[in-house]
């Protein structure tokens, strides 16, 4: 009788938990998850990024001759493995959306709100310009491409249905987290420190010209600034995003180390 299923079932089964690994990465990756990426170019590019990895993963330990239980917890094991690393890819966005809030805050652009594509969430028109510029700079430098790695070469560290939860990694994540709010805090310090001395410099006038109405003529003045210092310093904010994405895979490649 000839054999209408010819796929080993181990094979099958090794494919899956790749899938699973795959698929919980790039769906909470900013740039290809979120609700601006249709669910099926989503699923299109798991598949075809676990069909490039799967050849060189390491599937002799596998066996579906085990209980449903242990397979839930090796597929709760992938899953995690593939949401802590686009969790680190999340907190650099989430530091540079940080320090666009504070900067619209400080601009005059506070209430001026737009809905994020990616979260569906309702952030500052300057968060999201500098979400979508770091999102550029994310594809410009392939940043995509050496994430695409270090998820091929996570299965070398950790291999399948190897997922181990350490205490080191928990403190790596709150680290990772309290970084977030230090680079909102540098992202935005320049115009923090230039909105700081034009509002001394307004004070000054207000002081020496007491009948000019210098909330009037304020607004536009500290819109402008914050326009043009924020024009000047996209050079300084290219550079310190471009260490935060590479501090990031380190941090990537040390999580996946805690893990295995």
């Amino acid at each position: 009788m000839p054999d209408v299923f010819p796929v080993d079932i181990n094979t099958l089964q090794a494919f899956l938990l790749v899938l699973t690994r795959v698929t919980s990465a790039l769906a909470f990756i900013p740039v290809t998850g979120g609700m601006a990426a249709p669910k099926q170019v989503r699923a299109a590019l798991s598949i075809f990024v676990a069909i490039v990895v799967f050849p060189l993963v390491d599937i002799s330990h596998i066996n579906v001759n085990v209980d449903v239980f242990s397979i839930g917890l090796t597929i709760v094991g992938e899953f995690m493995i593939g949401a802590l690393t686009a969790l680190f890819v999340g907190l650099v966005f989430a530091g540079v959306q940080l320090a666009g809030a504070v900067i619209g805050f400080q601009v005059g652009f506070g209430i001026v709100n737009v809905v994020d594509p990616v979260t569906s969430a309702q952030i500052s028109i300057t968060s999201q310009f500098m979400n979508l510029v770091s999102m550029l700079l994310f594809l410009a430098l392939n940043i995509h491409l050496v994430l695409i790695g270090a998820i091929a070469n996570s299965f070398n560290i950790i291999p399948l249905g190897g997922f181990a939860s350490h205490q080191s990694l928990l403190e790596t994540m709150v680290r990772a987290m309290g970084a977030v709010f230090i680079t909102g805090a540098q992202l935005a310090a320049p115009l923090t420190v230039m909105l700081l001395l034009k509002q001394a410099a307004m004070g000054l006038i207000a002081r020496s010209v007491p009948q000019m109405n210098i909330f009037v003529v304020g607004f536009p003045i500290t819109i402008a600034m914050g326009l043009f210092s924020m024009g000047v310093a996209m050079p300084a904010f290219g550079m310190y995003i471009t260490k935060l994405f590479s501090r990031m895979t380190s941090q990537i490649e040390l999580a996946f180390h805690l893990m295995g």
